[in-house]
């Protein structure tokens, strides 16, 4: 059975306003902007400029239930701060 592509939609609607917060590292970073372009939902956060090294990246919705979760291993180096854009489809 396929999902078809309006329930997908409705779907990242849904999900869209359920994210309350983004953990880099497990702390949480301010959330910028929150788009939505067909199933597509993509999360800009501000820019951080303590982290040196991203673990984990993971977007929650208003009970903390992770929605998803990416880890990863990434070196921030010294002079360089980075907003983190996160996008995932709903499937």
């Amino acid at each position: 059975c396929m999902i078809t592509q309006l329930y997908r939609e409705r779907t990242a609607a849904d999900l869209k306003n359920r994210i309350s917060k983004v953990l880099l590292n497990g702390s949480e970073t301010e959330i910028v902007e929150l788009t939505i372009h067909g199933a597509v939902v993509t999360v800009l956060t501000q820019r951080e400029e303590d982290i040196k090294h991203i673990k984990s990246v993971q977007i929650l919705d208003e009970q903390n239930n992770v929605i998803t979760e990416r880890t990863t291993d990434l070196d921030v180096s010294n002079n360089r701060t980075l907003d983190f854009r996160i996008t995932f489809e709903v499937g």
